[in-house]
């Protein structure tokens, strides 16, 4: 900003050089002109007069801090060791603050908000949360179970099926086979005049023990179905109670999720210890801030009592009040900005005599136009100068 305002500066006095060649070369004539003339020696008189002001009181400024490091400079006794006491606790705690502030958080201001909001059920909320996680992992677990029983006891319904289908196929094809046999004996026995009744009876006796058996088995497939029934339709029962638990145990589970702002137990936990982590850093920084309070107290206090102007400033920069290196440094830096803002006052108000000059010049050169100038002549007091 200060190198624009100087090429501002700049620009202004060059166009009043401008102005002033002009008059000066025969065109004081052109009232505009003169007006032109008028108006930009006033303004750079007007800049030049309120730079100079604002340096003097920062000028002054700087004098009074300058005397404040002299009047800090000379502190003795109990006050010198408390100030410096203090200023090391200061740098000290800023140390630690810093070291607190590290860390970035990892949840957002909204989701800080919300745990702040429900600080107080947050705790029971996981732990009931990790519990209903558990059980229904427990229910999904007895779930697989009872479906894998349930297609074993489907899969023996279907073999005792199979199993009486073929003992059917088997009867149908024995007996077939049997009364084959039994014409085929008698048959033989009425071409030969053998006496067959032996093999025909052993035949006889031999298809109906396979018949029992056939009997028997069906009546055993028969039984195993039923109870392979009776114990499937116990685990559809037990699945059915099962799946209701499970239903009412995930919709639970899902709008806890909802409402946390969750994934899983786990990740409610994560951002619950971010919070305190966070809630504990703000206390310590209240903490710290309450003890760098009295810290600064002390520092101004002992300050205004030696007669220091600005006390302010140096508590925020307690590395001064310890350290003769950084005082130097201070000092050095105000008589330097002490020595610019002189040079810039001197500047500013050479321009202002230059340009008054220049009126009073214009002025004693043409004294047809001093009642038109009288109005500058009495704003700057240049009467007494002419």
């Amino acid at each position: 900003m200060g190198l624009f305002s100087w090429l501002k500066k700049k620009k202004k006095t060059s166009r009043a050089e401008e102005v002033r060649q002009a008059g000066v070369s025969g065109n004081i004539e052109d009232s505009g002109v003169r007006q032109a003339f008028y108006a930009e020696c006033s303004e750079l008189i007007d800049e030049a007069v309120l730079q100079s002001e604002q340096a003097k009181n920062e000028y002054g400024l700087v004098t009074t801090y300058l005397a404040d490091v002299q009047k800090i400079e000379t502190m003795t006794g109990e006050g010198r060791a408390e100030v410096e006491a203090a200023a090391r606790n200061l740098i000290a705690l800023e140390k630690e603050k810093e070291r607190i502030r590290t860390k970035e958080p990892s949840i957002s201001e909204a989701q800080k908000g919300f745990l702040a909001l429900h600080e107080a059920e947050i705790p029971k909320t996981i732990q009931w949360l990790r519990g209903e996680e558990e059980h229904q992992r427990e229910i999904e677990g007895k779930m697989r179970f009872l479906a894998g029983e349930k297609a074993t006891y489907q899969v023996e319904q279907e073999e005792c099926l199979n199993r009486n289908e073929f003992l059917k196929k088997l009867m149908i094809g024995i007996s077939v086979g049997v009364v084959v046999f039994l014409v085929l004996f008698f048959y033989i026995g009425e071409e030969t005049g053998k006496d067959l009744r032996i093999p025909f009876l052993l035949t006889v006796i031999v298809a109906l023990l396979f018949a029992m058996y056939v009997v028997v088995a069906t009546r055993k497939n028969i039984y195993n179905m039923k109870v392979a029934e009776i114990k499937r339709n116990k685990v559809i029962a037990i699945e059915n109670r099962i799946k209701l638990r499970f239903v009412n145990c995930t919709w639970g589970i899902e709008y806890a999720y909802e409402k946390y702002h969750t994934s899983s137990s786990v990740h409610l936990e994560g951002m619950w210890k971010e919070y305190m982590r966070i809630r504990a850093e703000e206390e310590a920084n209240r903490k710290n801030e309450r003890q760098q309070e009295v810290h600064r107290s002390a520092i101004i206090k002992e300050l205004r009592r030696v007669g220091v102007v600005d006390t302010g400033i140096w508590v925020l920069q307690p590395q001064a009040l310890i350290d003769k290196k950084e005082m130097v440094e201070v000092r050095h830096s105000l008589n330097v900005r002490r020595q610019k803002l002189r040079e810039h006052i001197d500047y500013n108000m050479k321009q202002k005599e230059k340009n008054e000059t220049a009126i009073i010049q214009f002025i004693k050169e043409h004294p047809e136009y001093a009642e038109e100038a009288k109005g500058l002549i009495e704003r700057y007091r240049l009467l007494q100068k002419m």
